[in-house]
């Protein structure tokens, strides 16, 4: 088998079908990004050293939570995959194990907050800026059980197939968070100016929100429908396979984020100004990143649910589907930041600063941004590979691929060439760009040659997916 366009008109189901379940995906982790990218903005008017700060400390605590938010978030493809079986008596089962590994990592995330001193003294991103970081990771991590929680709830409507929740909460949450996110950071109204603290313990508040929208949405409208929402108890057998599976998929975030963690620390031993100007690019590129991740998600949704079902040929339908309507909206964002970047890059600049004290930070942005524009297309083509591949259970592959090509094509090119060659901050956004690069290529190699048309996670007697 080989990727091949067939034309809209082809898959014009799969198309819809994707839409259902992607589009408010989307427009949910928009929402997310777009409290993200407001954050950064509002830092970045009050404090150059604070925006600074924020992606360091930021990326610093997402990434062990990323692993945690992979696994207890891979109860989605459990759940659709025994919604394809017809055995929905086991799907509330599956929600209430991510919920318990969600309160135990929200236990470790309590303890690595205490870290934050060692972690960010070894950083070396000076005294002002280290001071800043650990406001904001210890703040974070203290609420890491919401994030957690709600991806496991998330997950649960995600894999039953109905996403319009998912988007309506977390557009409440957006909404929510913008204003208070401005009023914390400055001091409107009633409340203090906290600065960079303030803008954590908005995107706290607005997680804690979320997860109430979520738990009551399932509590009153979902416990009656014979999907077992009352086996609270965990199951170790269960909990076993989700860890099983779920674990290499965590993982594969974990790796993921662990390496641009080190470009980003990395990139600060070049000065704030290029570090200033990476965490702008990067924040910029969120607007793609987070709709593409629920892209992915969306396709593990939809495969999962037909190799659940036994039907291999529509899973491969709607991750093609998956693919063009991913690409489709990325295109027109390269576009925007390849040509029009210094108003993106402008929207960071400190409110009342000097335009010259700012340009040295525009100019290293601008080409940061050429770099995204070129990961982008193969980033977007990664997702939706990675997303099938997820969805029928071949994690393992996808961890290991990105640990291997984490370490040889970004971790340690960049650590040579910026610590022991002495170069720049263009050939470090080099690094991430071939990483992108490669693992895509690999991702996809392992979609058309691997073994995941025959893999399934649930116990049926289903015969596996067979091609037709």
């Amino acid at each position: 088998m080989t990727f091949k366009f067939t034309g809209p008109s082809a898959h014009r189901d799969d198309y819809r079908r994707v839409l259902d379940v992607s589009l408010p995906l989307v427009a949910g982790m928009a929402s997310t990004t777009v409290m993200e990218f407001t954050d950064r903005i509002f830092v970045g008017n009050h404090s150059v050293a604070e925006v600074a700060a924020a992606t360091p400390a930021g990326i610093a605590y997402f990434l062990p939570l990323s692993l945690f938010l992979g696994t207890v978030g891979y109860v989605s493809v459990f759940i659709s995959q025994y919604r394809g079986a017809g055995m929905e008596g086991r799907i509330g089962s599956c929600l209430w194990q991510g919920l318990w590994l969600s309160l135990l990592a929200a236990v470790v995330m309590l303890g690595y907050s205490f870290c934050a001193r060692p972690l960010f003294d070894l950083a070396g991103h000076g005294e002002t800026i280290a001071a800043y970081e650990r406001i904001y990771f210890r703040t974070l991590c203290l609420g890491a059980f919401f994030s957690l929680a709600s991806s496991a709830l998330s997950g649960y409507f995600s894999g039953m197939g109905r996403t319009r929740p998912v988007m309506v909460v977390n557009i409440i949450g957006m909404v929510v968070n913008i204003p208070l996110d401005y009023a914390l950071i400055n001091g409107i109204g009633p409340f203090p100016e906290l600065g960079i603290f303030g803008a954590g313990l908005a995107t706290v508040s607005a997680s804690a929100l979320i997860f109430i929208l979520f738990a009551g949405l399932v509590l009153a409208r979902e416990g009656g429908q014979g999907l077992g929402l009352t086996r609270w108890v965990p199951v170790p057998s269960l909990m076993k396979k989700v860890l099983h599976y779920g674990l290499p998929g965590g993982l594969h975030l974990f790796l993921d984020i662990f390496a641009f963690t080190f470009f980003v620390f990395l990139v600060g031993r070049l000065g704030e100004t290029a570090l200033a100007a990476t965490n702008i690019a990067l924040s910029i590129n969120s607007l793609a990143f987070m709709p593409l991740y629920a892209f992915s998600s969306g396709t593990s949704v939809l495969v999962g649910n037909h190799l659940g079902g036994g039907e291999l040929k529509k899973a491969e339908s709607v991750t093609f589907a998956s693919l063009h309507l991913a690409l489709v909206y990325v295109l027109p964002l390269c576009a925007l930041f390849l040509f029009a970047p210094e108003p993106l890059i402008n929207l960071f600049a400190p409110a009342g600063g000097s335009p010259e004290a700012f340009a040295p930070v525009r100019e290293a942005g601008v080409v940061c941004l050429r770099f995204v524009v070129v990961y982008l297309f193969f980033d977007t083509v990664g997702f939706v590979a990675s997303g099938a591949l997820s969805g029928a259970g071949d994690t393992r592959y996808i961890m290991w691929a990105t640990l291997i090509c984490a370490f040889t094509l970004m971790i340690l090119p960049a650590g040579t060439g910026v610590l022991a060659l002495g170069l720049g901050l263009t050939f470090a956004w080099c690094c991430p760009t071939v990483y992108i690069a490669g693992l895509c290529l690999a991702t996809v190699a392992r979609y058309i040659n691997g073994p995941w048309r025959s893999m399934r996670l649930v116990e049926t007697d289903t015969p596996p997916a067979t091609k037709v």
